[in-house]
């Protein structure tokens, strides 16, 4: 089960990251594009550590 969550984690993080480069490169938006990225990195990690440590019930 950990590994599907993973999956799903990894495509969310795949589509946030290619609205930053989207933000970047067509609004000329750097900050939004900096602040997606840490968004998604924080999205990508943080829900696999917690699924991790407590499990999925």
């Amino acid at each position: 089960m950990f590994v599907v969550f993973a999956i799903i984690s990894l495509c969310i993080f795949i589509r946030t990251i290619s609205y930053g480069i989207f933000e970047i490169k067509t609004n000329n938006n750097t900050f939004a594009g900096i602040v997606t990225f840490i968004i998604a990195i924080i999205g990508l990690v943080f829900p696999n550590i917690v699924i991790w440590v407590n499990g999925i019930y």
